[in-house]
């Protein structure tokens, strides 16, 4: 139990410190993008808006609560899996945050990238299970592939790691979006860039802090 109270201090100063620079390169990078994408939908008639926090301080509110509460859950993982491990330092915390950042946004993103705004998508829940089954099968895969030496295990995880895009992601029949389709490509490769920086951060201060816990 003393252990876990040390994993989850670690992991909540991770996160927090992660969320945050997650925040700050959203607030500069991505929601230009996103308050311009909801200007054109904003024009449209036909798309009827829900609720949502307004600009400016509640806007920037919400998304350091989200991101906080995420990359505490994210940096509890990767402080767990090292601690399984018994690693430490922010070498091994960059490589475990390499492997979060593939299996929860970059083999998920293949199927389902980013979207702005105003673009028709598949019905949610098809989504949802879509992600969940390709963050699944990316990490087992990653695990069969990586961390064991059983040929058979290598070459399922391989397999694993196809499989969910063999399957495809919903989408919808016509797909349409009223943001204009550079735009969309920017947000692509900004929130890439934006989520990989995160990730990694998380693994390398999840590691230093790691190193410097004595654990019983």
């Amino acid at each position: 139990m003393a252990d876990f109270r040390k994993l989850v201090a670690v992991s909540l100063l991770a996160g927090l410190l992660g969320g945050l620079l997650l925040s700050v390169l959203q607030h500069y990078q991505t929601l230009p993008l996103i308050l311009a994408a909801e200007q054109f939908e904003t024009a449209s008639a036909e798309h009827v808006h829900d609720w949502q926090p307004m600009d400016g301080w509640q806007r920037n509110g919400f998304t350091l609560l989200f991101n906080g509460l995420t990359g505490f859950g994210f940096a509890l993982l990767i402080s767990a899996s090292m601690y399984w491990r018994d690693q430490r330092g922010y070498l091994y915390g960059l490589g475990w945050g390499l492997a979060g950042y593939l299996v929860f946004f970059v083999a998920p993103s293949l199927g389902l990238p980013p979207e702005l705004p105003g673009t028709d998508s598949a019905e949610i829940h098809s989504r949802q299970v879509w992600w969940l089954f390709t963050a699944a099968a990316t990490a087992i895969g990653l695990f069969g592939l990586f961390l064991t030496k059983q040929r058979w295990l290598q070459i399922g995880g391989a397999g694993l790691l196809a499989l969910p895009h063999l399957i495809g992601a919903p989408h919808p029949e016509v797909a349409q979006a009223l943001a204009p389709e550079a735009l969309q490509q920017q947000f692509v490769v900004l929130t890439s860039i934006n989520n990989a920086i995160f990730w990694l951060t998380l693994g390398a201060i999840s590691g230093r802090l790691l190193r410097k816990v004595t654990f019983e």
